[in-house]
């Protein structure tokens, strides 16, 4: 039996990597946790059923399962390059039926570009992509989100921090392997494409949120802080 097909007890037993739609999109113990912690973030950040949403990377739809259903119809946009991923979260997670009532928009294209879709988007999710991608991708996914962005749009991204003064990692994709970047070089990379960028303390198990936009006022301020913990009172 393949991977694809084991069921979720055995699933879990697997390895950050190996291909099953929970484990390839990182830890599957994770996969529930991380669906919650995303939906809760947006709706931290204002989200909407109205809004339009761009989930970067999205694998196996582990944020698209809870977004598809809630966003009214082609509001979700998703960019995947791995197919499969995309279709066994549909058939195991989502159902044929949401995508025909919601129709969620999907880009297969693996250039890192947000303007595949010739759409302005209130949220562009890029959870544990950053974590993977070398400057030179980082750099194409920041100005593609930067030209995609509505004014007051959102760029919500988890990324690994590293100490400061380290060499750049190389470039490319990197995965499952996950590469460092010190918060001000993040930082000044999302400025150089007109992105006022902020860390944010909302809680991730492995990584960094940071939050961006195009317009600083959109970005929350150290009082509000408090709204972003994002931390279970209670997880096993």
């Amino acid at each position: 039996m393949s991977d694809r097909k084991l069921s979720l007890d055995k699933a879990e037993q697997l390895a950050p990597g190996s291909e099953h739609y929970r484990s390839y999109v990182g830890p599957p113990s994770r996969f529930d946790f991380m669906s919650l912690s995303q939906l809760g973030i947006l709706f931290a950040f204002g989200l909407r059923e109205t809004d339009t949403v761009l989930d970067f990377g999205c694998g196996s739809l582990r944020a698209g399962r809870m977004l598809i259903p809630f966003l009214r119809e082609k509001k979700y946009f998703g960019i995947e390059p791995n197919k499969w991923l995309i279709e066994d979260g549909i058939d195991r997670e989502l159902g044929r039926d949401a995508t025909t009532l919601k129709k969620p928009v999907f880009s297969y294209d693996d250039n890192f570009d947000c303007t595949v879709f010739n759409k302005k988007f209130d949220f562009i999710l890029a959870q544990s992509i950053v974590t993977h991608a070398g400057p030179n991708m980082a750099r194409k996914l920041f100005e593609s989100a930067s030209m995609s962005l509505k004014d007051d749009g959102v760029l919500l991204l988890s990324y690994k921090p590293g100490i400061e003064q380290t060499p750049l990692p190389s470039d490319g994709w990197s995965y499952p392997q996950n590469i460092l970047y010190s918060p001000s070089t993040m930082l000044n990379m999302l400025k150089d494409y007109g992105l006022s960028a902020i860390e944010i303390p909302w809680f991730h198990p492995g990584a960094q949120w940071l939050a961006a936009s195009l317009n600083s006022q959109r970005l929350p301020t150290k009082d509000e802080f408090k709204l972003l913990a994002g931390q279970p009172t209670h997880r096993e």
